[in-house]
């Protein structure tokens, strides 16, 4: 029983790094900062990808 264990912790920090990714790209590609949404991430994994698909992109195009 204990000799897979690694192998199941292995798959849940791949999944983990997925999801950093994931919450990168999302926050990036809606024009909000990809770093702290990452932090956020980390901490709040469920809330942040929550707020991040219901935020509207921002409009970066009129700032300086």
């Amino acid at each position: 029983m204990w000799g897979l264990a690694w192998f199941w912790w292995l798959i849940v920090v791949f999944l983990w790094v997925i999801f950093i990714y994931f919450t990168f790209a999302l926050a990036a590609s809606k024009g909000r900062s990809p770093f702290l949404w990452v932090i956020l991430a980390i901490f709040f994994p469920l809330i942040t990808i929550i707020i991040l698909l219901v935020l509207p992109p921002t409009d970066r195009a009129g700032s300086v």
